[in-house]
């Protein structure tokens, strides 16, 4: 580890302990997947007490790290947890300009709020979903008024309105093996070559996890998100050909 991924894990332990010691849950901010590969990699320092990655829906990219005492027995969730949504809407009508996440998250950290504080934003026409840290709500409503050229709405929302934002794009194809970098080549839509090359780039990640190797093998339901690329759920093999190549079929995250 370098030495900011050494600072993650001390900080991280130091949390771990305090949940233990105190006998109470403890949380992270919200981390993205190179920290989250940090956390996955050490996961036997944490032993002594749960621990729970959360991210507020199925699927999310950024999530937080739950410690928890022996007596949860279950994640937090609702009100237990340390996040919650917040739904951003344009209140321009027809003379709305359409944003980008890049739109969305710039308004945020232009009020001075750290990376950390923000979960992943899910952007619909003419509005978004947020998700970020119960410190940071009540901020985010009385100061987010605008996104890009567009006076905005900032109000809490639900966890249960977020299922209903992500939205799949279907893709299939055959594969001459289920190896990652034939994966890969297949939702890039490029050459193994490129795709391997993506691999050693330390770009790819299978449920937050860092993957290198060209020769791993993914399972069904396995989220994996590729940097410059996006994300994709990983549905398995439906059928093969008489020469042998997989039909396989992904859902790539819109």
């Amino acid at each position: 580890m370098d030495r900011e991924e050494q600072l993650l894990f001390r900080r991280l332990r130091d949390l771990a302990d305090t949940c233990y010691s105190r006998n109470i849950p403890v949380y992270t901010d919200f981390l993205n997947l190179n920290e989250q590969t940090v956390f996955l990699s050490k996961l036997s320092e944490f032993s002594h007490v749960r621990t729970v990655l959360h991210g507020g829906y199925e699927g999310a990219e950024r999530k937080i790290v739950c410690f928890l005492p022996a007596y949860e027995e279950d994640g937090p969730s609702g009100a237990q947890l340390p996040f919650l949504p917040l739904r951003i809407r344009s209140s321009a009508g027809k003379f709305t300009v359409p944003c980008t996440h890049r739109d969305y998250l710039g308004a945020v950290l232009n009020l001075g709020i750290e990376r950390g504080k923000i979960g992943d934003i899910l952007v619909g026409e003419g509005q978004a979903h947020l998700l970020c840290m119960r410190s940071m709500a009540d901020f985010l409503t009385e100061n987010l008024t605008s996104v890009r050229r567009n006076p905005v709405l900032c109000v809490r929302a639900e966890l249960s309105e977020l299922a209903a934002q992500v939205v799949f794009t279907e893709m299939s194809g055959t594969v001459a093996s289920l190896r990652m970098d034939s994966l890969l080549a297949l939702f890039m839509k490029s050459s193994r070559s490129a795709s391997g090359s993506v691999l050693d780039g330390e770009r790819v990640f299978v449920n937050g996890r860092l993957c290198t190797s060209h020769s791993a093998v993914p399972r069904k339901g396995d989220v994996i998100s590729v940097r410059g690329f996006g994300k994709f759920v990983f549905d398995g093999v439906s059928s093969s050909t008489k020469k042998g190549r997989l039909f396989i079929t992904i859902r790539k995250y819109s």
